[in-house]
């Protein structure tokens, strides 16, 4: 079937997988110690009900172990804001995904264990090697996560979103580096590629999928 749709994962795919591990998650962990200024809704609850010390270890704990807690990711697009804003922070995309980004015909989507917030503010303020940055949102039709439609490793979450973008299955290309991730997508009528980047732990494939190297080579 004719590919009409992109749906782009981002860790190890659009951007080196060490970005979120060695930038984003340090950045955020040195940021807790300031938490009763924060103006963010959910911080404050947290500190009211049980206090600075407690709120940041049970932060902490989550982030060492990778949880994907939906209001951990809200406050961690929160604080990435502001260094994305100072400077501090700019999303480290490979040129040739930035490039398919802004040039091909078809439409571009995002899907990310990370919130739809973060997920704009990395595309927001892709590092353009120059010192500058570059907006690439303008380029996406739209963002989903695992509050819009659920878990990367449920077929259900793909099926919602071919529902949400009111595609055929069939005519959606999902990319991605995890095999995990493509089965639950193929599983929902998905065309599947692995994405194969540098740093990118090795993926075991009892079910092939074509890999992709380089996003020059897509259409």
């Amino acid at each position: 079937m004719a590919i009409s749709s992109i749906v782009l994962d981002i860790e190890g795919t659009v951007c080196p997988i060490s970005f979120v591990k060695d930038t984003l998650f340090p950045y955020f962990l040195d940021k807790l110690e300031s938490l009763p200024q924060s103006s963010n809704s959910n911080i404050r609850e947290l500190l009211a009900k049980f206090g600075k010390e407690d709120v940041v270890a049970h932060i902490k704990a989550l982030v060492a172990q990778d949880v994907k807690d939906p209001i951990l990711k809200d406050l961690q697009g929160y604080v990435w804001e502001e260094g994305y804003r100072t400077g501090e922070i700019k999303a480290p995309v490979y040129a040739d995904a930035i490039k398919f980004i802004k040039e091909t015909k078809k439409t571009v989507y995002i899907y990310s264990s990370g919130s739809v917030k973060a997920q704009k503010l990395l595309f927001q303020y892709v590092d353009d090697g120059e010192g500058g940055v570059i907006d690439l949102c303008p380029d996406i039709a739209g963002n989903f996560d695992i509050n819009t439609s659920g878990r990367k490793s449920e077929t259900t979450s793909y099926k919602r979103i071919a529902e949400s973008i009111n595609e055929n299955p069939g005519h959606v290309l999902f990319l991605s580096d995890s095999i995990l991730e493509l089965r639950a997508a193929a599983a929902a009528g998905f065309q599947c590629k692995l994405v194969v980047r540098p740093g990118n732990p090795v993926q075991e494939q009892t079910v092939r999928f074509e890999e992709v190297l380089n996003f020059a080579g897509l259409h």
